[in-house]
């Protein structure tokens, strides 16, 4: 896993200054290694995030946040994806059921 350039975080030993960060972190990492995305996509939604932010006028920035961009990122991944919104299919080993219930 490659992270952007701007990350200081050591994947094999992260460290975060709040747990939600960690989780944030987590959540990321286990919707991919499901399958749910393809980490390359998440990391491409993370360097626009921070490019975008990059791009706005500094005044309208707010303050470097890392783990703000990562949320931001993931959000936008899961809503791509729609993997909150998509009806569930469950694999009952025998045949897929299409659950449209929410």
């Amino acid at each position: 896993m490659t992270l952007h350039e701007t990350c200081t975080t050591d994947q094999a030993a992260p460290s975060f200054d709040h747990d939600w960060q960690r989780r944030a972190f987590g959540l990321a990492l286990a919707l991919s290694e499901f399958g749910h995305y393809p980490w390359s996509e998440f990391q491409q939604s993370l360097i626009d995030t921070i490019g975008g932010w990059e791009a706005s006028p500094q005044s309208a920035r707010g303050e470097w946040e890392y783990y703000d961009h990562w949320v931001t990122a993931l959000e936008d991944v899961v809503q791509h994806r729609e993997i909150l919104t998509a009806p569930l299919h469950v694999d009952d080993g025998d045949h897929a059921v299409t659950d449209d219930h929410h």
